[in-house]
């Protein structure tokens, strides 16, 4: 995924730190960088530019795609600058819109965008190879999106070829101005580390992620940058001591497109097992499966053995499937998101 952080001029952050934070982001392979030419908190004029033109230049030095935020009063200050995208924020019209993207790149506000609209666009000739969407960010408490509304705005501009990308807020870093409550897209996300925000938004489809606020932590950058596209990670206590079971579980895998009522079900378990060698012994004590149990079918299950499955329900004890791991209850609802044939794995913590 081609991720990004975001850099803001004219605010709180230390200059040299902003110029610093671009470097390291690059170095961990991030891709984009967002700012915004709206900012009614940033300080004069002045230092706004100074601190524009300096983290353009890093930008650029360490080959980020920038990503301007701007709306119709001054589009025109910054449509002359080469090799920004811009965002197009509210007071522009279709056929303006189509009219820009044949000259440069530019994104959609992807949180208020219409079908309407994208097929105004079509009808308007736009160069849709020019177009990608950004969600936008929401520093009021209790206003973010919601994570359905959400999913229905990628499926539209999925449906026209467009990638959507969305902001997670940094938990533990220094968050923005003026309300330090963090910039998330979705309020489900407000208050989940950065870590959770970015798996959960990589869950739902999203093309690309930014961390909204100025100065996250280095976890948090390793965080997003380890994201990988259209898999589902989830965090979870490994419970078995069995070292067969343990290489099996290290995999990735893929759910399968049928989909059970009580379990995901994993394509590649049995699979692992063959190529692993071995045999998964049966536990001494089976008990009672759960939401969020990991199960491994042993050897007593026959050609069964090795089928990995994540619980959806309660089920009863059964001495052919050893429960082994479990994922944290905190991340339970990330399997609500799990669609057929997309892929998953386990870090066991």
């Amino acid at each position: 995924m081609q991720n990004g952080i975001s850099i803001y001029a004219g605010l709180d952050y230390d200059a040299e730190e902003n110029l610093a934070l671009i470097d390291e982001a690059a170095a961990l392979g991030f891709k984009r960088l967002f700012t915004s030419a709206q900012i009614p908190e940033a300080a004069d004029a002045e230092t706004f530019l100074d601190d524009f033109a300096d983290i353009l230049m890093t930008a650029n030095f360490n080959g980020l795609e920038i990503i301007l935020d701007v709306n119709a009063d001054n589009f025109s200050q910054y449509n002359s600058i080469d090799g920004l995208t811009l965002r197009l924020d509210d007071g522009f019209d279709a056929q303006q819109v189509a009219e820009i993207s044949r000259a440069r790149k530019i994104q959609l506000n992807a949180s208020t965008v219409t079908e309407d609209f994208l097929t105004a666009l079509v009808n308007g000739n736009a160069n849709f190879a020019n177009i990608a969407a950004l969600h936008n960010f929401y520093p009021h408490p209790n206003t973010g999106l919601d994570t359905y509304f959400f999913a229905d705005q990628n499926r539209i501009l999925h449906d026209y070829g467009i990638q959507v990308g969305a902001f997670v807020p940094s938990k533990d870093g220094k968050r923005r101005l003026p309300l330090r409550e963090g910039l998330p897209t979705l309020e489900d996300c407000r208050n989940f580390s950065t870590d959770l925000s970015a798996r959960f938004l990589a869950a739902l489809g999203t093309d690309f992620i930014i961390i909204g606020d100025g100065q996250p932590t280095k976890d948090e950058l390793q965080a997003v940058a380890a994201v990988v596209d259209d898999e589902v990670v989830f965090h979870a206590q490994l419970l078995s001591n069995d070292l067969t079971t343990a290489e099996i579980l290290s995999s990735t895998f893929t759910r399968r497109p049928d989909v059970a009522k009580s379990v995901i079900r994993a394509v590649e378990g049995r699979q692992f097992l063959r190529e692993v060698g071995g045999t998964i012994p049966a536990d001494n004590l089976p008990i009672e499966r759960s939401f969020g149990d990991v199960t491994i079918d042993n050897e007593k299950f026959g050609r069964y053995a090795g089928e990995v499955q994540i619980v959806q329900d309660v089920l009863p004890a059964d001495e052919r499937v050893n429960i082994a791991a479990h994922i944290l209850d905190e991340e339970n609802f990330l399997t609500g998101y799990l669609k057929p044939r997309q892929k998953f794995s386990f870090k066991f913590i």
